[in-house]
């Protein structure tokens, strides 16, 4: 059996073990459903993408920044070890500037993302000095600006651009084409007009371009488009006497979900879009450049461990219930997103079963018809590649607690997470007097 992309994960005398540690064992001392995030893997997703996109910096003397997308994960752990090794933060809230604050991630390393941003949020990003507002509409702007000069503070303002770019991914993730909500049109000239704007304002400074088209990204061509119409952007910027400090190229890079298929890595992603930034060279001043990985640093980090608790058969199908559901990991429900699964006890024999959970919807599955070594009830089964968007849509549906979470290392493993008790899913309600 192959574990793609999931280099913490071993087998050993038919036994799944995650960073060396047996992961029904680790089901058994922490319970389940259990989230486990491997420290080594997202240590070693992160270096892949400092080694590869160094030259940038080392040939132009221009900033490389890795903002991690935070909507894909926000355990303080795992932030806190991403801000250790030099990791800014993509944030999209109040709640995720909290966090990455707490995580001591640098202001100057933090962009805010988002088409709906509040002016409490902004008050927040312009007291936090962040590097820059990712500005995804006129009236955005235009409330940033109002905020600032209440403050009496300037703020950083980059342009979030739709370059009408298709991403080649599900729909409900592609966000760069026209017919998303996201960004400012390029084509139509909305774009420019709102930069023009922005230099008469005089409580925001214009600090950069963005862009994002989409997310679970295994073609390069996209990006390699994306990169062109940005910097024919910034050029065309160029010559209306507007200098574009920061190019930032979001995220999307995808991962092997399925391990039959080998995708784009970092290395393939950095020559592609350097190969188009250098074409550049002579014509503007290089940028700094920005890149906001999410999934691609933290996906294949994270399985969800769950308890086989019963086994039936249909007319039609075997299944295998499982404690784990749609609430702990929303992804196949919404989604239909592929997500490999295996028993911890890995049996030589092997039968076409459906995993599920135990939520009251038909949506409520993991996998249908897979051919699985043979489960039996108590097993473990893991989920793999939960460690983006996992946790982080987590819910109390069918009034589940969410599940606990760990963080393995070959040297330990630690409580990331606490799991919620019955009394936490009530600790906000109010009954008011007449009903008690």
């Amino acid at each position: 059996m192959e574990f793609l992309g999931n280099e913490m994960i071993t087998v050993d005398g038919g036994n799944l073990k995650i960073d060396g540690h047996d992961a029904s064992k680790l089901a058994s001392t922490y319970g389940t459903p259990l989230y486990v995030m491997s420290e080594t893997q997202t240590v070693k997703n992160f270096t892949r993408y400092v080694e590869s996109f160094k030259e940038y910096s080392e040939k132009t003397g221009k900033e490389f920044i890795i903002s991690f997308a935070y909507k894909a994960n926000t355990n303080l752990a795992v932030t806190r070890l991403l801000s250790k090794l030099g990791c800014g933060a993509d944030i999209v809230s109040a709640g995720e500037l909290y966090i990455a604050k707490l995580s001591d991630v640098p202001s100057e390393k933090i962009v805010f993302n988002g088409n709906c941003k509040l002016k409490e949020e902004i008050k927040m990003g312009i007291e936090a000095e962040i590097r820059a507002f990712n500005v995804d509409s006129i009236s955005e702007l235009v409330l940033i600006n109002e905020t600032a000069k209440e403050m009496g503070k300037i703020a950083n303002v980059a342009f979030r651009v739709n370059p009408n770019v298709d991403a080649k991914t599900h729909p409900k993730i592609s966000t760069g084409m026209k017919k998303n909500k996201f960004g400012l049109d390029i084509e139509s000239g909305i774009a420019l007009e709102t930069i023009k704007m922005a230099e008469k304002m005089e409580n925001v400074k214009i600090v950069g371009i963005h862009c994002h088209i989409g997310s679970q990204l295994t073609y390069i061509s996209p990006f390699v488009e994306e990169a062109r119409k940005i910097m024919d952007f910034v050029v065309l910027l160029k010559n209306e006497g507007i200098k574009i400090r920061d190019v930032n190229l979001g995220g999307g890079l995808g991962i092997p979900y399925d391990k039959n298929t080998k995708i784009p890595v970092q290395k393939d992603l950095s020559k592609a879009i350097l190969d188009v930034i250098y074409e550049y060279e002579g014509k503007i001043e290089l940028p700094n450049l920005i890149l906001e990985p999410g999934r691609s640093l933290v996906a294949t980090a994270g399985v969800l461990l769950g308890t086989v608790e019963h086994v039936k058969e249909t007319p039609v199908a075997k299944w295998v219930m499982i404690d784990a559901g749609m609430n702990d990991m929303m992804r196949p429900a919404i989604y239909e997103a592929y997500h490999e699964i295996t028993p911890c006890t890995i049996r030589a024999e092997k039968e076409v079963v459906s995993v599920a959970g135990g939520l009251c919807e038909s949506s409520d599955v993991f996998g249908k018809d897979r051919e699985l070594p043979k489960m039996e009830v108590k097993d473990t089964v893991a989920i793999l590649d939960v460690g983006a968007y996992g946790i982080s849509m987590a819910n109390n549906y069918n009034s589940r607690g969410k599940p606990a979470m760990i963080l393995t290392s070959e040297k330990e493993v630690s409580l990331i997470r606490a799991r919620e008790t019955l009394a936490d899913l009530i600790s906000k309600d109010i009954v008011p007097n007449h009903l008690l």
